[in-house]
């Protein structure tokens, strides 16, 4: 993406990863919810802004978790896959890492989802991937463009 091209969502600089990598976005989630999109069927991430970007998404667990474990906790297992709970629980625990990969294919503002927040647009996520063991990382707000060294490791995966 050009610098022209740029907006505050979508930084360019230098880690504006180049030549024959392409520049695939990352978006930071607390945990348990990283978790959550990647395993245990969380199809739709909430957000006050909507998104032109469409695509591979690459999802990072954040060093912070949920300020309400309890609250995300109840939820989890009401919502989530029940198969979800017997996956690796490194991507559970994982912070500061890329835990895995979804296709980011609409931004809605009336998702069917369970998982969807009425009045918020709807990030709509298909093709959840586990990327195991997770990749360490640290994330941004917003979407962001990995830096090249995490790129090059990722490189055939997404």
């Amino acid at each position: 993406m050009s610098a022209a091209r740029s907006t505050a969502h979508e930084p360019a600089g230098d880690d504006q990863v180049s030549g024959r990598l392409p520049a695939v976005k990352a978006l930071t989630l607390r945990q348990p919810w990283a978790w959550a999109v990647i395993y245990g069927g969380k199809d739709v991430e909430n957000r006050r802004r909507r998104t032109a970007y469409r695509g591979p998404l690459l999802i990072h667990a954040g060093q912070n978790a949920d300020p309400d474990p309890e609250a995300s906790s109840r939820l989890l297992w009401t919502m989530a896959d029940p198969e979800a709970f017997r996956q690796p629980r490194a991507a559970w625990q994982a912070r500061e890492a890329i835990i895995g990969v979804v296709h980011l294919a609409d931004v809605l503002t009336d998702s069917r989802s369970p998982w969807a927040t009425a009045g918020w647009y709807n990030w709509a996520f298909e093709f959840p991937s586990p990327i195991d063991p997770p990749i360490p990382c640290r994330g941004r707000p917003g979407l962001w463009v990995l830096p090249a060294a995490v790129a090059e490791r990722l490189a055939g995966i997404v």
